[in-house]
């Protein structure tokens, strides 16, 4: 359900928005959350039916972080150059290609010309504008300096996705080499093994344990190979609905971290998007309250979210950033020593994007090694599968030949 509301925020200027929740508590216990005082919440009925009569439409339909960045790239042009904010919509309206952005850059000029300001407008579509994306353009407005912003938006956004970019494409390697392996050992157990064993069955040679065991793998997998198919199915969606809850999700992403090689990619992704998210949002105004609460929902990983929310607890009793961030122990070392020394220079910003760039690397380091590691493992575990076969079904000849001598 989508909802309306009213509330003062902590220097009491009126602040007005929409949220998208299940029910109202949800939307009380967000705008508390941010420090806000409620005024009024009501539920947006209109708002509802037409997203409603939309949704068989945007199943289909998504934003990369391709358009996401060219759009932000080009607003920052048009705002620096002095143009008109609902002027710069109309002219993005025209020009963005992808329909789920258009219709949203459509939503927001009309919202703009109705007095909404920018990111309370831009916070109604909270599947194309993440919460970091909502403060940091909230900062830039309230700074005057919505141009600039924007532009370190599209940096973080075109950094984050050749990130994503290197992981997926690591990723995908290993899946399809693993893939097409268990393709081939499906065939040779189904179609190859079971005819030239069948010879010796035929003239009543008694098979040795080790070709009785793949020949009964084989005979299973043929007469079984639909429920197998299906239960694969199951299972994966069945993984994939356990990683939606939310301990579930705190499960896996524990696992990820802990997992050797892997483990380190992963925490070198998550730590390099804190550190890159967190620097652009201090240096564009965000309060470090607010831009840790905006980090717990974009870092990537629960149990990294989890310790950042801790650490923002400490925070605001009145503890410096690093000695909470430090004690989660989630984070290395030299990152909280960094952020201790940016605290002591007043150059915090400037200290965690130095980080990024450093974490950046490192995640290509990372990502190589991962590689560089899997692939002698998957040659090996592909081979001595494929080897194990054909000594399976080979063996009948070598005891065939053993009792002639």
């Amino acid at each position: 359900m989508i909802f309306y509301y009213r509330a003062l925020d902590a220097s009491g200027a009126v602040v007005r928005g929409t949220l998208e929740a299940d029910n109202r508590n949800l939307v009380i216990e967000s705008l508390l959350r941010q420090d806000y005082t409620i005024v009024d919440i009501k539920e947006d009925r209109n708002r509802e039916a037409a997203k409603k009569a939309s949704l068989s439409f945007s199943l289909f339909e998504s934003v990369k972080i391709n358009d996401l960045s060219l759009f932000t790239r080009q607003l920052s042009t048009m705002v620096g150059a002095g143009l008109p904010i609902v002027r710069s919509f109309h002219i993005l309206s025209e020009q963005t290609k992808n329909p789920m952005l258009r219709k949203a850059v459509g939503d927001i000029r009309t919202n703009l010309e109705g007095g909404l300001a920018l990111n309370e407008c831009m916070a109604q579509h909270p599947k194309i504008f993440s919460p970091m994306y909502v403060s940091m353009v909230k900062a830039g407005e309230t700074g005057g300096a919505l141009d600039t912003i924007l532009s370190r938006l599209a940096d973080t956004l075109e950094r984050d996705r050749e990130i994503n970019s290197k992981v997926k494409s690591a990723s995908i390697y290993p899946i399809m080499v693993l893939c097409i392996a268990l393709l081939v050992v499906i065939f040779i157990l189904t179609f190859v093994m079971p005819v030239f064993v069948e010879q010796f069955t035929s003239s009543g040679t008694k098979l040795p344990a080790f070709t009785q065991f793949f020949m009964g793998i084989s005979y299973f997998i043929r007469d079984n190979g639909l429920w197998l198919f299906v239960g694969i199915i199951l299972l994966v969606v069945g993984l994939k609905w356990v990683g939606t809850r939310p301990n579930g999700r705190l499960f896996f992403d524990r696992l990820y971290l802990n997992l050797p090689i892997v483990g380190k990619v992963v925490n070198r992704v998550a730590v390099s998007r804190f550190t890159r998210i967190l620097g652009t949002l201090i240096k564009s105004g965000v309060p470090i309250l607010e831009a840790l609460e905006v980090l717990k929902g974009v870092v990537g990983n629960r149990v990294i979210s989890d310790a950042i929310g801790e650490a923002r607890n400490s925070i605001r009793e009145g503890q410096s950033i690093a000695a909470p961030i430090e004690a989660t122990g989630v984070f290395e070392p030299m990152v909280t020593q960094m952020i201790a020394v940016g605290e002591e220079t007043g150059a915090l910003d400037d200290m965690l994007e130095r980080m990024s760039a450093f974490y950046d690397n490192e995640v290509n380091f990372a990502v190589d090694a991962l590689l560089k590691s899997l692939e002698p493992i998957m040659i090996i575990f592909v081979a001595g599968i494929i080897g194990s076969i054909i000594v399976a079904t080979y063996l009948p000849v070598f005891n065939i030949i053993t009792t002639i001598s």
